[in-house]
């Protein structure tokens, strides 16, 4: 049997990629449904693609957690 560890998840990375993902969300709401979810005062026409754009920056810290962690584990198994 392998004794594989299980990732922990730092709660921080969590919470962007939590609200990255919202943003995300409601940017292509907005963007290809038409659908407004936000405050008439802070909308305008390319407020879709602007959340779009801050959502996929916030999810990024996440990628680049999970990417470390693949090479870690990646250069244990080559160590071993």
């Amino acid at each position: 049997m392998t004794d594989e560890k299980k990732i922990s998840f730092p709660l921080g990375t969590l919470i962007l990629e939590f609200i990255g993902s919202v943003l995300m969300a409601l940017g292509f709401a907005k963007q290809f449904a038409g659908i407004d979810l936000i405050p008439a005062i802070s909308q305008y026409d390319a407020s879709g693609w602007l959340l779009i754009g801050i959502g996929f920056l916030l999810t990024l810290p996440f990628v680049f957690f999970i990417l470390a962690k693949v090479r870690e584990r990646a250069e244990q198994k080559l160590v071993k």
